[in-house]
């Protein structure tokens, strides 16, 4: 049985790039095909946030935190010696700056090395050591997964590589869906409370918001760097009660099947796993349409509605517009699950093992 190594900087944190490891990992261990371990550059916390199948082993390289850069170079020797240990046949690098380790590191074993791209061109070329990183990686991985069409059309158009590299959605449960909950007057945005994230687009567009619709609340699901900021602005503009802090849970799903509208407010976005959640909760969405992720994902006007990047006169009309617009919020709804069969898992998995199977059967 070939064995499949998920690197990862923390497995153990709460972000999308664990959740999605963890889903792919516990699928393909289950499917019995593959032996996987997953690996951490550190592990922060003494439990995963996600769920991991107790038959995979974890293991970590270091204790501390280690920025990438010329602190990198002494985790390579023992990257290079957990390779050779441990018979890793592909490794899957859940970031692409894991490369600048791994791809040194696989020098003179038979590992291969699949880079798996969790934001997008535009995030990567924004930093310098991202951008030199990618265009290292990019010509010597054995496959390179991106999480849009758009993106893999981007890396062709980028670095000319057209061979040896797919599109793979992040996968999303359908078991987390909850029918026959009762719906209350809740718009809700879920992820983490960082600047990227348009927190404080966010937090003008629902003072304006909530003031012309007072009987409606807004929640925002997740912690992070801006919470301060949020509930400074709460205090300020009076809106305790209103713009809702519910600060990081395990249970989202709780908060989406009793919300009525989703907004997504990200200045950029890989993929976006909160879109595809909300639709199994077949909430409408309604979302800026930055480069990589919302297009692929809601329809405009069938599902939800995409609005010009930061354009918040216009996301504000939209969701006014379905505030009160009751009936256009349940065709919204209704429509809302129809595209998600290419996000499930079983079809995940199984685009995951057409880029796995070759590399396996390659000596």
């Amino acid at each position: 049985m070939k064995k499949v190594c998920f690197f990862s900087g923390d497995i153990t944190g709460d972000g999308g790039t664990q959740k999605a490891a963890t889903m792919i990992a516990n699928g393909l261990a289950a499917e019995g095909d593959y032996e996987i371990v997953l690996l951490s550059l550190v592990e922060q916390a003494k439990d995963t946030f996600f769920p991991v199948n107790k038959n995979i082993p974890r293991y970590v390289l270091g204790k501390k935190w280690i920025q990438p850069g010329i602190g990198y170079l002494p985790i390579i020797p023992k990257l290079h010696r957990f390779l050779k240990e441990q018979e890793v046949d592909i490794i899957v690098d859940v970031d692409i700056v894991l490369d600048s380790l791994v791809l040194p590191a696989s020098r003179g074993t038979n590992t291969k090395v699949v880079s798996w791209e969790h934001f997008n061109l535009v995030y990567e070329n924004a930093s310098w050591y991202r951008r030199r990183i990618l265009k290292y990686s990019v010509r010597r991985s054995d496959h390179v997964v991106t999480l849009t069409k758009k993106d893999k059309e981007a890396y062709a158009a980028q670095f000319n590589r057209s061979e040896h590299i797919s599109t793979i959605y992040n996968p999303v449960e359908e078991r987390i869906y909850r029918e026959h909950v009762e719906r209350e007057k809740w718009l809700i945005t879920v992820g983490h409370l960082i600047n990227i994230k348009g927190v404080d687009l966010l937090a003008e567009m629902a003072r304006n918001v909530l003031a012309d619709n007072p009987d409606w609340q807004w929640l925002i699901v997740g912690d992070g760097e801006e919470r301060p900021f949020l509930k400074d602005f709460i205090r300020q503009h009076h809106l305790e009660g209103r713009l809702i802090l519910t600060g990081r849970t395990d249970d989202v799903a709780a908060y989406l099947s009793r919300s009525q509208i989703y907004v997504m407010t990200s200045r950029l976005e890989g993929l976006g796993m909160c879109l595809i959640e909300a639709k199994e909760h077949s909430l409408p969405i309604i979302s800026f349409d930055v480069p990589t992720g919302p297009s692929e994902i809601v329809r405009d006007s069938v599902d939800g509605y995409l609005v010009s990047p930061y354009d918040c006169n216009a996301m504000e009309q939209r969701i006014s517009q379905l505030i009160q617009d009751e009936t256009l919020r349940a065709e919204f709804s209704a429509r809302a699950r129809e595209n998600l069969e290419e996000f499930r898992l079983p079809n995940v998995l199984q685009k995951w093992r057409a880029v796995l199977d070759p590399l396996a059967a390659r000596p």
